[in-house]
């Protein structure tokens, strides 16, 4: 009896070491399994269902150790990080995307839609490069809308401005152009529907906001000139001649800027408009006069007050 309970010990034995090997087998195909490309993904999409994006982005990153350059993966982190508000984590992961395959429609989608939140128009014409067929540079076409071109550059001026704009070079002729002189953003309510004709600014400072409108109903870059505009003096009229003595009938000539108007007075007083309009030469008039004459622009305003003195006495 002593020899048969001997015999059993080591069928035991096996069947205990048997089973330790089966579990850590089994373990290590679970834990090889849990650590996956299969694995980490599925529970990457079950944590996005449930809106869980912090957690869907752990187990997008783990399994993107299995694939650096995946892009579906790339794509869903991006995206993750859009519905997190962390637009710079976002740029990133969708800008391997784009650079590892440029005809996946979606990565240029999310990142054009990103730029376009952020108006980095300049960053959509780099990623452009990327696309590589026509159905994703066709995606572009509403997102990189250029905006008008002024026919004017803003700055200082001295006089009103007669402002006009058109399309750029590569814009579509059924596109529109919207503009604000207020400041106000044009793609919007305050936007006012350029029809071709002038637009007209007088003095003081105005900002000048410009954007395009494409077939689709879409507005693309606002662009913007600010115009200081600060009317000045008229310059002094010019006579000739410029006073003197004489003996015989003499005319007066007096010149003005072009947008002038010249008003004169023998007695010695400062012209206003309603002094003597000048609108031919003037005959001086016998004895010792002084004359004064001022211009005024078609501002009101009006240039200094010159004199000078004529006298004549007939031989």
């Amino acid at each position: 009896m002593k020899k048969s309970k001997h015999l059993k010990r080591p069928r035991h034995l096996k069947f205990i070491i048997t089973l330790v090997v089966l579990a850590v087998l089994m373990g290590c195909v679970y834990y090889k399994y849990t650590r996956s490309f299969s694995y980490q993904y599925a529970k990457a999409r079950q944590a996005d269902v449930e809106k869980d994006y912090e957690t869907a982005v752990s187990h997008y990153l783990k399994a993107l150790e299995t694939d650096e350059t995946d892009v579906k993966v790339l794509c869903e982190i991006g995206d993750d990080y859009i519905k997190l508000k962390r637009p710079a984590m976002a740029e990133q992961f969708l800008l391997r995307a784009v650079k590892a395959d440029g005809s996946y429609e979606r990565p240029f989608q999310l990142i054009l839609k990103l730029y376009e939140s952020q108006g980095a128009y300049n960053k959509m014409e780099k990623i452009y490069a990327y696309a590589t067929t026509d159905d994703v540079k066709a995606i572009f076409k509403d997102y990189l809308i250029k905006p008008p071109v002024f026919s004017q550059e803003g700055g200082d001026y001295d006089d009103d401005v007669m402002l006009t704009l058109s399309l750029p070079e590569d814009a579509e002729d059924d596109w529109q152009i919207f503009y604000t002189t207020d400041g106000k953003a044009p793609n919007g309510v305050n936007g006012h529907l350029y029809d071709g004709n002038y637009i007209y600014l007088t003095e003081g400072k105005t900002k000048v906001r410009v954007v395009c409108r494409n077939s689709n109903g879409k507005f693309g870059e606002v662009a913007s000139e600010t115009f200081n505009i600060e009317y000045k003096e008229p310059n002094e009229p010019t006579v000739s001649p410029n006073g003197g003595d004489f003996t015989k009938k003499t005319k007066v000539t007096i010149t003005a800027d072009s947008d002038c108007t010249i008003y004169y007075s023998w007695k010695n007083q400062k012209p206003d408009q309603k002094s003597k309009k000048y609108t031919k030469a003037i005959t001086v008039p016998k004895g010792y006069h002084v004359l004064s004459v001022v211009a005024y622009d078609r501002h009101g305003l009006k240039s200094k007050t010159y004199h000078m003195s004529f006298s004549y006495y007939p031989e």
